[in-house]
């Protein structure tokens, strides 16, 4: 399965979910703008919600949790682990959605290239099964992360002066 919406291309291929998108910033302050709690309170669930948390201990070994309620008072809330950190071209975490306690966890791994003040964020997000990529990707997740990433292209240009 293959679907482009807005810029962002994602894919499908067994159990992982595959997505590549551009911003128009160096890699370094797109990796800022994805790991900064002041930043990332400013686009992650962008229109679909109220973010209420948003802790980063960006360190190999630490956690990371992100939460929101959404316009229909629902809490949404995912967390998981730093693996490795390199930045600003690669980072490698864990994401577990709260809702479903005794779901395994999925292991995303971004990369960020930057050609002539242009990156390129390549994510391999590995779940435990393709019915659970499919569940995923039938959960509506294209939407959110859309959003999200035209709301990055928007603090990218605020952080830029543009």
């Amino acid at each position: 399965m293959t679907t482009t919406t807005d810029s962002a291309r994602v894919t499908t291929d067994g159990s992982d979910i595959v997505i590549t998108r551009q911003f128009a910033a160096p890699a370094q302050l797109v990796y800022e703008a994805m790991t900064r709690p002041e930043h990332v309170r400013q686009w992650w669930g962008a229109g679909h919600g109220e973010m209420t948390t948003c802790e980063v201990d960006l360190r190999v070994g630490g956690r990371w949790h992100f939460a929101q309620v959404t316009p229909d008072g629902r809490e949404v809330s995912f967390s998981g682990e730093y693996l490795e950190l390199d930045p600003p071209g690669r980072m490698v975490h864990t994401e577990k959605f709260d809702a479903m306690p005794d779901s395994e966890p999925s292991t995303i791994v971004t990369t960020l290239t930057e050609q002539d003040g242009v990156t390129t964020l390549h994510a391999v997000c590995t779940y435990d099964s393709p019915q659970t990529v499919e569940a995923v990707v039938g959960s509506g997740m294209e939407s959110g992360l859309q959003s999200s990433y035209n709301a990055i292209d928007d603090l990218l240009a605020r952080l830029q002066g543009a």
